[in-house]
């Protein structure tokens, strides 16, 4: 399941797309592997191959939740970050780029060894916080919500009037601050700063 043009809105497009880390299916796949073994025992020892049919059994359930995993998205467009799941009816959840105030992520010392951590937007809207859990890599997909937003907001702000040039030295500094972090890339910088030196 993808996101479709019919999904998206006029003008938006998918920057990234990701899955639940794979680590959801372990216990699905710790039970097929016990299965199997025990199974395999039991058949050898008493002679009853029968049994074996009875794997089919945990392997529906391994495949029943790669089909769930498969089936739950998390988006990130130049738009808007969407959580979007489900097997026949769809739902979404999303947060619009210019509402959200703040993005982080929370990694265990198990999250930092496999690469998978929680991801929390703080928006200004009804929803409050939203908290996108087991996402691979949670700091790249934190950075590139970051990156998306101030990309958003230039696009957003040609609609207003210029900035105040009082309060250009402080964009500066914000804007410096991003490229030290690597939210932004140093030309995306230097096109931010003519941008607003321009506006003088």
């Amino acid at each position: 399941m993808t996101p479709t043009s019919d999904y998206l809105i006029p003008g938006e497009t998918v920057v990234l797309c990701t899955h639940r880390h794979v680590l959801t299916l372990a216990g699905a796949i710790f039970i097929n592997i016990a299965a199997l073994v025990l199974l395999s025992w039991i058949s050898y020892a008493f002679g009853e191959y029968r049994l074996l049919w009875l794997l089919i059994v945990p392997l529906v359930f391994l495949l029943w939740g790669i089909l769930l995993r498969a089936r739950k998205l998390y988006i990130i467009t130049n738009l808007r970050v969407i959580r979007q799941e489900g097997l026949i009816a769809i739902s979404s959840l999303d947060a619009s780029l210019d509402k959200i105030n703040n993005v982080f992520y929370e990694q265990s010392v198990a999250g930092r060894i496999l690469g998978y951590g929680n991801v929390g937007l703080e928006t200004a809207s009804e929803k409050g916080t939203i908290v996108f859990h087991l996402i691979p890599d949670p700091q790249g997909f934190k950075n590139c919500v970051l990156r998306q937003r101030e990309r958003y907001r230039p696009s957003r702000a040609d609609e207003r009037t210029q900035p105040d040039p009082l309060s250009i030295p402080r964009l500066l500094e914000e804007l410096a601050s991003l490229r030290d972090r690597n939210i932004i890339t140093a030309e995306e910088f230097q096109q931010k700063k003519k941008k607003l030196l321009g506006g003088l």
